[in-house]
């Protein structure tokens, strides 16, 4: 499968790009594959395949609400440093202003 661009992705699903200061059109999508990090956000990142999509549920949403602050910034931060090329939250879930802020 050749690269798709991020851009695209959002405008054909309809998706709303929550992180307006990050310049997505040169994000490409290159696995077709998703993820739902379940796992990651318990913090088991052996094997995570970085490259795909990763969609937050309303499980792992609800996971990452309980989580306490300090053990969210260990996450988010773990999480974002590998460069995922999106997050798509399902359901019209509002991710949590600190997911936001490590996003940037």
């Amino acid at each position: 499968m050749g690269a798709v661009a991020l851009t695209d992705v959002v405008d054909k699903l309809k998706l709303k790009n929550l992180t307006p200061d990050i310049n997505i059109e040169n994000i490409k999508i290159t696995q077709p594959d998703i993820n739902r990090p379940a796992l990651q956000l318990a913090g088991f990142v052996e094997h995570f395949e970085v490259t795909r999509v990763q969609v937050i549920g309303f499980v792992e949403y609800t996971y990452m609400n309980s989580l306490s602050e300090e053990r969210k910034v260990e996450i988010y931060s773990q999480l974002i440093e590998k460069q995922i090329p999106c997050f798509v939250f399902c359901r019209d879930l509002e991710p949590d202003p600190l997911f936001i802020k490590y996003s940037e």
